[in-house]
């Protein structure tokens, strides 16, 4: 067992530890060797250097609603305050409660009648008179509105630093979702206990599992690009392509639901080896050539080369498990860094898209990580991210710093404030440079690093074929050395 629960007797913690298989208490035993500690509640002391699950200053924080409106809002996520600073008080067609613990939702209770005001966030069994409205939802008979409610809530805990606890989301008669209220110290009643309970048993078998691992975890990506006519005008990639292949277009949802296919996306084979998926993709980007015959078309990369039209460069995997301190490694020692060689106008793409910890679980096993826009201006910077990504998933747990729990790091990543993130980026280059591991990968990295301390910034309206040599930019007579891996 590598998880201990670390509790200050609260009447919910030993209810808790009734119930759970992994050891607790209110002091870490001299003699525990495991590896993460899970906090409940606020009222004993942080334990420096030693992984944890819901940091105390985070709780602390979301407890000040103030505070915690302001950093919901920074990732995008709408509260009460930012929309009643538009508009009269809403009143709401839905309101839900929902348990969070490690990017899972345990249990989402629904209540239908429309209210003016947000109800109490806690959920007993003393209190049942007043929430005697919310039913549990089940999970076969989850809407669309519960499945929104539930995103929103593992999104509100894991922007607020957190790893589990109570949300109430509003639904308003237009259709968006409110954050009302994130409580990091829930209440629980039977039900949740026990919901709680079986999330941390699974949380401790998926760590110790994931520790034992062995094998490199396997790499995937699907970066996206856009045609742009001589004109200066967006051309539907859907005019060439299809939605399914190697090589195919992707959504763009307008207002309405309304859905064009305007995006032109890669996808190559997936390899645990960062050189080859770099070839893989190469090789997807000459199909894409074939695929395209107009070669007035420029071929677009970045985050957002003209306004309205965001793009990513997700990137998938497997072989690892998915869980908050993988995903908070990506954000600080992969998305932070590329903020420093981004583009103008690729900030403009966040907080919608690009926002910290975006994930999605994908129905082989794996997932995508979802922030980073599409970095596919030349060999060398995708190289690098590629390089970057697979060291930082084999090697997470050896990169400790957490800068992005930081609210002044935080927002200097969402306004993409190069100078302000300068020096952090420069301690976790170090941290990374430490690694054994760097120098599988070092030629690879170290240019990456150095057009980073550089902060030389992307053309997002510079033609990205140019750089990989695809027609009609390639030459015949040469075999260019950055494609012999």
């Amino acid at each position: 067992m590598e998880a201990f629960l670390l509790h200050a007797q609260e009447k919910e913690a030993l209810e808790l530890a009734g119930l759970i298989r992994i050891p607790s208490g209110t002091m870490l035993p001299d003699e525990w060797m495991g590896r993460v500690v899970i906090h409940w509640g606020a009222a004993h002391d942080e334990l420096p250097g030693v992984p944890s699950l819901q940091p105390l200053k985070a709780v602390v924080r979301a407890q000040k609603r103030t505070r915690r409106e302001e950093l919901l809002r920074l990732h995008g996520i709408k509260t009460m305050i930012s929309h009643t600073e538009r508009e009269v008080r809403p009143t709401f067609t839905h309101k839900f409660k929902v348990a969070v613990f490690h990017l899972q939702a345990l249990a989402v209770y629904e209540k239908k009648e429309p209210l003016l005001v947000a109800e109490p966030t806690i959920l007993n069994q003393k209190n049942k008179h007043r929430d005697s409205a919310y039913r549990e939802v089940a999970p076969e008979l989850a809407s669309f509105h519960v499945r929104r409610a539930s995103r929103e809530a593992v999104k509100a805990i894991y922007a607020l630093g957190l790893d589990y606890g109570l949300v109430t989301v509003g639904v308003i008669p237009s259709g968006h979702t409110l954050v009302l209220d994130v409580d990091p110290v829930p209440k629980l009643n039977g039900r949740l206990t026990q919901l709680f309970a079986e999330a941390i048993d699974r949380y401790d078998a998926a760590l110790t599992k994931e520790l034992l691992r062995k094998e490199r975890a396997m790499l995937g990506s699907d970066p996206e690009f856009l045609l742009l006519s001589p004109q200066g005008k967006v051309v539907y990639a859907d005019r060439f392509l299809t939605r399914d292949g190697a090589v195919g277009c992707d959504a763009i949802v307008l207002s309405g639901h309304r859905l064009i296919l305007p995006l032109a996306e890669l996808r190559p084979q997936p390899s645990a080896d960062p050189r080859e998926l770099a070839r893989n993709l190469h090789h997807t980007m000459q199909l894409a050539a074939r695929a395209i015959p107009d070669e007035s078309l420029a071929w677009l990369s970045g985050g957002m080369p003209v306004r309205g039209y965001p793009l990513g460069g997700h990137i998938h995997f497997s072989r690892c498990w998915l869980n908050g301190h993988l995903l908070r490694a990506l954000d600080n020692y992969l998305a932070l860094p590329l903020i420093l060689i981004e583009g103008d106008t690729t900030r403009d793409r966040r907080p919608r898209y690009g926002y910290l910890g975006d994930f999605r679980r994908k129905s082989y096993g794996g997932f995508e990580y979802r922030p980073l826009p599409s970095w596919m201006q030349s060999p060398d910077i995708t190289r690098g991210v590629f390089a970057l990504a697979s060291l930082i998933a084999d090697n997470y747990w050896l990169l400790p710093w957490r800068p992005l729990q930081e609210p002044d790091v935080q927002s200097a990543y969402y306004r993409g404030d190069k100078q302000a993130l300068k020096p952090v980026v420069a301690r976790l280059w170090h941290e990374l440079s430490q690694l054994k591991a760097y120098g599988l990968y070092a030629s690879m990295l170290d240019r990456l690093r150095a057009r980073i301390e550089t902060m030389e910034p992307w053309n997002e309206r510079e033609d990205i074929r140019k750089a990989w040599k695809i027609a009609p930019y390639h030459r015949k007579e040469a075999i260019e050395p950055q494609f012999m891996l």
